[in-house]
């Protein structure tokens, strides 16, 4: 029997349920996926789809494209979570196929089916392909430029259609994301070229239309951009977006050297095993096998510039999951056919299958505010513990469904059971209601910088200052006055009898903390949720107000 034909079919119901199923469910998780959603919310109701705007204002923080899917989604679907994250949604499933696709080209029928299947059944994965952030996009597009790239190296019948589709994939990805579109796969192909040295493929008739067609995609946008604000949008995004992000680092506690390494590994979980076994054969086999050299080429690079880059997040790396996901759909294909490959590779494997069981086991017990969620950690370890005593056993097929089977528990479980605690942690919209309900007419509105997309997007119109204690509250500068600290709001609030304040609970005992001169002017309206990350609204008395005395 044909085992290949049940791979598909296996695959679109893995994408069921890691990217779709209860796709909107959750409210929008401050900070950035209300700031895409306020902005296409925006701009489909001023019909301007060249300008993406957010508090009635230009914002000029990323490139046109992925306005443009979530606009249209908005318009297909309303404007709701479901359709924010629509794009996103499409674009993990696209990843997980065409690496499957690509996959068997590169490698094998299997060990496409394997590399696809634990990409798309990662951890990060299923969280990013359900978050409205433009990098799921990038991902499918330089995935498809490498793998053209590699086709266009293979198939020299073919070598102009793929240069051509190279470039194609390339122009989406720069209009997505700006340069980087084109340098994250520069930096992987010209390293392979390098090494091997192999005579670039970027020549002939495909070459030329290809280059003609990526820059009608990546470049009549940005021209039109500059003419119609100048300089102002060259200092915002090529200098500010780019190279700033580039030498100044936009959360520092997150600039360290084993930062994406850590993202990466945690990222892959239930797979650790797996990936620690194909990391340590890669780093063996890339100076003799060119399949491996190329995937080392494509994921190595780039990690390195991303390490020197000062301003890091985990999704600016996703990308770097299909080479991986390759690598270890390969690694599996080896383990089911002839096992493990030495001690080595036995001992590592079951002890870090172990470790992942152990380590979710232990977790409530760690930390004491998970302690209610101690009978979820055990249902999600039952399947991670048959993993480990499949591995200890060299039960390796039993391993791969059982690891299968625990990512896609993580994800149901947390959308089933866990959903509202969740969202009361990352998310505004639970308190939408009393913002409405409490605030009295007219009374200015003031939030937390943190949360003023969100406040805004939920609220239905923008706050009347912001508060922070830096000297700007946003890396992105938005429209909107802010007030700095308690001194700032308290020299706000001298002409108005009260402000209402959505933020954090850590916001409120802040201007209520012993040292602050508004300790005695806050009353506190509502909260949601649990610790210094809950929401809550509170009422602060200005100087022509009332007393708050009870």
């Amino acid at each position: 029997m044909n085992q290949t034909r049940w791979h598909g079919p296996v695959l679109a119901l893995v994408c069921f349920i890691m990217f779709w199923w209860r796709l909107g469910s959750l409210g929008l998780i401050d900070p950035d996926e209300p700031f895409y959603a306020q902005t296409t919310r925006e701009m489909v109701q001023a019909n301007d789809w060249i300008t993406p705007q957010i508090f009635g204002a230009p914002q000029f923080e990323k490139p046109i494209f992925f306005y443009w899917q979530a606009m249209l989604a908005q318009k297909f679907f309303g404007d709701t979570e479901f359709a924010a994250r629509f794009p996103s949604a499409l674009f993990a499933t696209l990843l997980v196929f065409v690496t499957w696709i690509f996959g068997r080209h590169l490698l094998s029928p299997n060990a496409g089916f394997f590399s696809a299947l634990v990409l798309g059944t990662g951890i990060e994965f299923a969280l990013m392909g359900r978050l409205m952030l433009t990098d799921i996009s990038l991902a499918f597009f330089i995935l498809v430029s490498f793998a053209a790239f590699w086709m266009a190296l293979e198939d020299e019948k073919n070598r102009q259609r793929w240069i051509f589709l190279q470039l194609v994939a390339s122009g989406f990805a720069s209009l997505t994301k700006g340069p980087i579109g084109l340098l994250f796969p520069l930096l992987g192909c010209g390293s392979f070229l390098l090494l091997t040295r192999t005579r670039m493929p970027w020549r002939g008739k495909g070459f030329w239309l290809g280059a003609v067609v990526w820059f009608i995609l990546a470049v009549p946008w940005y021209v039109v951009m500059l003419m119609k604000y100048g300089r102002e949008y060259w200092d915002a995004f090529f200098i500010h977006e780019n190279w700033e992000r580039l030498v100044v680092a936009e959360h520092p506690s997150n600039n360290h050297f084993w930062y994406y390494p850590m993202i990466l590994a945690l990222g892959f979980l239930p797979w650790m095993p797996l990936l620690v076994v194909s990391l340590g054969r890669g780093w063996r086999e890339f100076r003799s096998n060119r399949v491996t050299l190329f995937l080392v080429c494509w994921f190595l690079p780039n990690l390195v510039f991303l390490t020197i880059v000062q301003s890091k997040l985990p999704s600016y790396i996703f990308f770097l999951f299909v080479p991986l996901a390759l690598l270890m759909g390969r690694t599996l294909e080896s383990w089911l056919r002839d096992g493990f490959s030495g001690k080595g590779e036995y001992f590592t494997a079951a002890g870090i299958a172990i470790v992942q069981a152990v380590g979710l086991l232990a977790a409530p017990f760690i930390r004491p505010e998970a302690a209610r969620y101690e009978w979820l950690a055990m249902v999600v370890a039952a399947p991670l513990s048959l993993t480990a005593i499949c591995f200890v056993w060299k039960r390796l097929g039993v391993a791969a469904i059982a690891t299968t089977v625990s990512a896609a528990f993580i994800v149901i479980i947390a959308l089933a059971w866990v959903a509202p605690d969740i969202e009361s942690k990352v998310s505004t919209r639970g308190i939408a209601s009393q913002i409405r309900s409490l605030r009295r007419p007219g009374e200015p509105l003031i939030t937390a910088a943190f949360l003023a997309r969100a406040v805004t997007y939920y609220g239905g119109e923008k706050p009347a200052a912001v508060e922070s204690y830096g000297k700007q509250p946003f890396f992105t500068k938005h429209p909107l006055p802010f007030v700095r600290g308690d001194k700032g709001l308290a020299a706000y609030l001298k002409d108005k009898p009260s402000v209402f304040f959505v933020g954090q609970l850590r916001d409120y005992k802040s201007l209520t903390a012993e040292k602050s001169i508004l300790r005695n002017r806050c009353e506190q309206l509502a909260v949601i949720g649990e610790g210094n990350d809950a929401r809550v609204v509170f009422r602060v008395k200005g100087e022509a107000g009332p007393s708050l005395a009870k």
